[in-house]
C-alpha cells in the first residue's frame, strides 16, 4: 500500500501569494496589467494594422468595467483583442460578400 504525502504550506508561501495579489500592477504593456491604457491598446492594434478601431474596443470594454459578457473579470485584454480583431475581419468579409459588385473569380 503506497503511503500519500502530506503537503504542508509554509507561512513564507502564504505571505508570498498575499503579496502578489496586492501589488498594483503597472501598464507595461502586457496583457495581463488591468485596465490598460488607451496608448497600449493602440499600439497592439496598429501592430495588427486595425489602428481605427482601438478606440472602439477601449470604450466598449470601459463600459463593461473591463468585464466579459458573463460578468466576469477580464485577466488579459490582449485575448480579448485578438476575439475582437477576428470578429472584426469575419464582419468586413461578410460585408464584403454580400456587396453586389463581390466576384469570387479573381
Amino acid at each position: 500500500m503506497k503511503r500519500k504525502a502530506k503537503r504542508i504550506v509554509s507561512n513564507l508561501d502564504k505571505q508570498s501569494t498575499d503579496r502578489i495579489a496586492n501589488v498594483v500592477r503597472n501598464d507595461d504593456g502586457l496583457g495581463t496589467s488591468m485596465p490598460p491604457s488607451l496608448i497600449s491598446i493602440k499600439i497592439y492594434f496598429d501592430q495588427k494594422g486595425l489602428a481605427e478601431i482601438a478606440a472602439d474596443f477601449f470604450t466598449e470594454h470601459e463600459l463593461r468595467e473591463w468585464k466579459s459578457a458573463t460578468g466576469h473579470p477580464i485577466i488579459n485584454w490582449k485575448v480579448c483583442a485578438a476575439d475582437w480583431i477576428y470578429d472584426y475581419r469575419q464582419a468586413m468579409k461578410m460585408r464584403l460578400r454580400k456587396s453586389p459588385f463581390y466576384s469570387e473569380s479573381f
